[in-house]
Formats: structure tokens, sequence, C-alpha cells
């Protein structure tokens, strides 16, 4: 206990005495009134006792009255104090109140900012979408659905040099001759081969199939497709196998990634030792990265080698370990020039 807190005990103290003693002098002194009053106390001594008791009870009085004013004063005083601190109380709350608003504004502001870059980002994707279908619509002939569609591209996106260079391009492969259109949809196949986009590229071959099905050079196309998918996957993992040998992780790793479309299951679980050997000195390899980076307080490297572990081996002991260390890695990462 402070030692104001101690007079504040003692003050009360006696102020609670002296009240009592007032009150207990009064309820004798009205006693021998009562007594007088009543006859019970007769003579001429009594009648002296009986003035000094009224003195003595008027006295008593007064201090019951003056005793009754201070401890008045004193309950008034801490009430009032009582008053200060609630009101400082809530000043607190208050500015802790806005604290806390500017935060969620804060945080509102940027949700709303990452909505309207997600809201960019998810209209040009599908601007690109649009795009693609259209051009599709006219190397298989579908005049009437690629017009349609170079209208929505105009109106909902506001492309109009987009969308008078699709027309252009519409009306020309409407009056090509049949020979021009084979060859335009030729090399837009390969050049899909090109880029290794198999899956799209049969789909166009087999979209020409039906429309010129008796052509020699459309006939040509049966088959293509495959023979190349595996011409490439042959490639990959001849490229694998020397990645391996020479002990090249980063090599091995990146081809495992571009394999998984190409394997069989019965491939993959012929790969899969050798594989596993790579993943885990690809780990390995990231994991000492990872405590050099930290090691050299180099923050912001270590927050993103920490990321991609967690993201390439999700289930590893070092992505958990790593996971533990993530927020403090952050705060630093954002303190450091």
């Amino acid at each position: 206990m402070t030692n104001a807190n101690k007079k504040k005990t003692g003050l009360t103290s006696a102020v609670a005495g002296l009240w009592l003693a007032a009150i207990v002098g009064l309820a004798m002194g009205l006693m021998f009134h009562l007594a007088l009053a009543a006859n019970l106390l007769v003579g001429p001594d009594w009648v002296f006792v009986r003035e000094i008791l009224l003195s003595t009870s008027l006295l008593l009085g007064a201090a019951a009255l003056a005793v009754t004013f201070i401890t008045l004063t004193i309950v008034l005083a801490r009430l009032l104090s009582g008053c200060d601190s609630m009101v400082a109380d809530m000043r607190k709350l208050l500015a802790g109140q806005t604290q806390t608003e500017a935060v969620l504004t804060n945080i509102s502001e940027n949700l709303l900012l990452s909505d309207k870059i997600k809201t960019i980002a998810f209209r040009e994707k599908d601007r690109m979408v649009l795009t693609s279908a259209i051009e599709e619509d006219m190397r298989m002939e579908r005049w009437s659905s690629a017009v349609l569609l170079i209208k929505e591209l105009e109106d909902r996106f506001g492309a109009a040099e987009d969308a008078s260079r699709l027309r252009s391009d519409l009306q020309r492969l409407k009056n090509a001759t049949q020979q021009e259109k084979i060859e335009a949809a030729v090399k837009h196949i390969e050049s899909l081969w090109m880029i290794h986009h198999y899956v799209d590229a049969q789909r166009e071959v087999e979209s020409l199939l039906n429309l010129y099905p008796r052509q020699p050079e459309v006939q040509k196309l049966r088959g293509e497709t495959e023979k190349r998918r595996e011409e490439h996957k042959k490639e990959l993992l001849a490229r694998w196998e020397t990645a391996v040998k020479k002990n090249d992780i980063d090599q091995g790793v990146e081809l495992l990634k571009l394999l998984d479309d190409y394997l069989t299951p019965t491939e993959a679980a012929a790969l899969e030792e050798s594989a596993r050997g790579v993943f885990k000195a690809n780990l390995l390899n990231m994991g000492v990265q990872f405590k050099l980076f930290v090691t050299e307080r180099k923050w912001n490297q270590a927050l993103n080698i920490g990321r991609k572990i967690i993201e390439e081996y999700p289930n590893s002991r070092m992505a958990q370990e790593v996971r533990e260390k993530l927020d403090i890695l952050s705060e630093r990462a954002q303190t450091s020039p």
C-alpha cells in the first residue's frame, strides 16, 4: 500500500471514530433528558446535572454536525476523484477506439485495393480468353459466332482498335480461298507444337479435320501431335538422366516439373527413387541457403527462400521449422533497409 493510501485510510478511521463518539454522547444525553422528563431523577442535584447534560448535548450535536459535514466533504471528494478517473479511462478508451478505427480503415483500404487489382487482373484474363475464342471461331469458319464475340469485346471492354483489327481479319479469312484457310490453320497448329501446347494443338487438328476431312495436307496432321509430344518427352527424359549423373539439382527439379505432364504412372514409378534423391538434395540445399541468409541477417532473402521451402515442400520438417519463424522474418524484413 502506498503512503497516500495509508493517509487516506487513517483519515477515514479518525472521522468515523469522532462521528461514532458524537452519536453515543447524544444518545446518552437524550436518555438523561428522558429520565428527567419522567421525574425518575428528582432533586436539586439532578437539576444541575440536567443543565450540564444540556450544554454537553449541544456541544456533542455541534460536533456531530461538524463530523457529518467533514464526512460528506470527504465522500464528495472521493466521488469527484472517481469521476476524474472515469473520465481519464473514457479518454483512453476513446483514444484506443480512434486508433482501432484507423487500423480498420487501413485494412479496409488495403482489401479494397487488393479487390481492385484482382478485378483488373480478371478483366484482362477475360479479355484474352474472349480474343482467343474469336480467333478460333474465325479459323473454324464460325462467322456468326465470331461477329457476336467481336461486338462483345468492343462493348464490354471498350477495345475498339482490337475489334476493328479482328473484323478486318474476319473479312480477309471469309474472302480467302480454301487453300489459304488451310495454310493459316496449319501454321497456327505448328506454332502450338513449338511451345509444347499439345492439348490445344490436338483440338485445333480435330476441328480442321472436321472442316476439310478429304484434304491431303489436313490428313497428314493425324497422329502428328502425339508423335511430337512423345519426342519431346524423350528429350526431357534424356536431359533428366544427364542432370542426375551430373548431380545438377536445380536442373533436375525443373525437369521433373516439366515431366509431370507427360509421364504415365508406370514411368513415374520408375523415376521415383532418383526423383526422391533429387528433391531431398534440393531441400537440403535450400535449407543451407535459408540458414546462411538468417546468419548474415539478410532477412528479405531468408524470407523468400523460406516461403519457397514451404511452397515446394509443405509437409517437410524443414517447412514446419520455417513456418514457426516466418512472422519474425516478415517483421525484420519490413524494417530492414
